[in-house]
């Protein structure tokens, strides 16, 4: 109650001052300042204000002049701040934060290198100098490739004895490889070499049993027949002119003939069989093959097999019945000595005297040849205009026959006057010689029996 009657003793006087003062507003009594004199009143006396304006200025150039000598110091010092480098490590100078920490972590790199390793050792500087190439220790900044350089200095340096050392025994080692390759390469051949004799060792050997299997089925003991030809009377072997003509010429029908006894088991090995060829105290003692064509004989054998030694074979041109003026047999001149491999020694004379004897037996009837003549010639290409042998089969004339007899006389390996004439029935046997490029040895004989 105190308080309330306190409160309204205070709202009374409140209301009695407010009543006063409008009252006291009425008459007069009361004035309150304006703003405006409050401002008027606020400033300074003229004289004053007079004076402060005489000395502004002057203060004014003051202060102009030390703003401007603010300015230009602030700008030197921005140009010097500009230019100035922020990032330095003893000749480097790094213009970001980022080089500069990079620059530090290798020049802490450098430093533990430097303690751990004694760099001018050869073998260390070049071990270190691979090292950073093949990027195991890595380096970030120029310090670094700096760095990098003086090692390679320093493997330039003092490793160049090593390196010549080195280049020494390289090369040694190339000679030592080079002898090796040579060496291995020698044995290499020579086993080829003895391979491939090897082989036609055997291979020799093996067609020689082969041989010898068929030289026993023919039978040396068995001497065989001569057929007879033409009619009973007696004129029939004799010229126009009265001369006895050496062989008969009259036609026979290989149809009426019957083969011989020591052919017939081969004859039914092989239809190509034409007989068989011997000369008496040599190697040559094989069977004589023919067809039409005269190239199947240079690589197959009696058997038909492949076989580098090939088979002797008669021209298919030569009538071995009918007899043709020459019948040719072919065969390989052969290192080993097989097929017509002797053939070569006849170019010794001694050898040619001593072994003039060819027995040639045809299926149907045993013959006998002797050498006249051992020559050497060359296969004639299209365009040479020399004398081919061995085209010469049957003489159409005795001009022809002629052409070949001077033709043999001066191919002949001796010289001497050949013994034969146009009523002779040859027999030449052909194979290869190395006396010439595609050099040719021919024995000519001529039918004695």
């Amino acid at each position: 109650m105190e308080e309330l009657d306190k409160k309204g003793v205070s709202l009374e006087l409140s209301a009695a001052g407010k009543a006063a003062d409008k009252i006291a507003r009425e008459h007069g009594e009361y004035k309150r300042q304006s703003k405006t004199e409050d401002i008027v009143e606020s400033k300074p006396r003229r004289d004053a204000g007079l004076a402060s304006l005489q000395e502004e200025p002057k203060e004014a150039a003051v202060t102009e002049k030390k703003v401007e000598e603010t300015e230009e110091k602030t700008e030197e010092k921005t140009e010097e701040k500009e230019h100035r480098p922020k990032y330095v490590i003893g000749d480097f100078t790094f213009k970001t934060f980022h080089e500069y920490r990079d620059a530090q972590e290798d020049v802490k790199k450098i430093e533990l290198i430097n303690k751990e390793l004694d760099i001018h050792d050869p073998a260390t500087a070049v071990r270190l100098y691979n090292m950073i190439r093949a990027g195991e220790i890595a380096f970030k900044s120029p310090i670094g490739e700096q760095f990098f350089d003086h090692i390679a200095d320093i493997v330039a340096d003092r490793s160049i004895g090593l390196l010549e050392d080195r280049a020494v025994i390289e090369e040694a080692d190339d000679a030592v490889k080079n002898q090796k390759r040579i060496g291995a390469f020698i044995i290499a051949l020579a086993v080829i070499a003895f391979g491939y004799f090897g082989y036609s060792e055997i291979h020799t050997i093996l067609e020689t049993r082969r041989m010898s299997h068929l030289q026993e089925q023919v039978g040396s003991d068995d001497t065989g027949y001569t057929y007879e030809t033409g009619s009973e009377d007696s004129d029939s072997d004799a010229d126009s002119d009265g001369t006895e003509k050496k062989w008969d010429d009259s036609y026979v029908d290989p149809s009426t003939l019957t083969v011989l006894d020591k052919f017939s088991q081969l004859k039914s090995q092989n239809e190509d069989l034409a007989g068989w060829l011997e000369i008496d105290d040599t190697d040559i003692n094989y069977p004589v093959m023919q067809t039409e064509d005269n190239e199947y004989y240079l690589t197959h054998n009696f058997d038909k097999a492949d076989d580098s030694n090939g088979a002797l074979f008669a021209d298919y041109r030569s009538d071995l019945v009918n007899s043709t003026t020459n019948t040719i047999i072919y065969g390989h001149n052969m290192k080993s000595g097989m097929m017509f491999g002797g053939l070569k020694k006849y170019l010794d004379e001694d050898y040619y005297n001593e072994h003039k004897t060819i027995h040639f037996s045809t299926l149907y009837e045993d013959r006998k040849y002797e050498v006249v003549a051992v020559c050497l010639s060359k296969v004639a290409y299209q365009d040479d205009n020399s004398y081919r042998y061995y085209n010469f089969i049957d003489a159409a004339s005795a001009t022809e026959f002629q052409a070949f007899y001077e033709n043999v006389q001066s191919l002949s390996v001796y010289g001497t006057e050949i013994d034969m004439s146009s009523d002779d029935q040859l027999l030449t046997l052909s194979t290869c010689n190395s006396y010439v490029d595609d050099g040719r040895l021919f024995l000519v004989a001529k039918r004695v029996e």
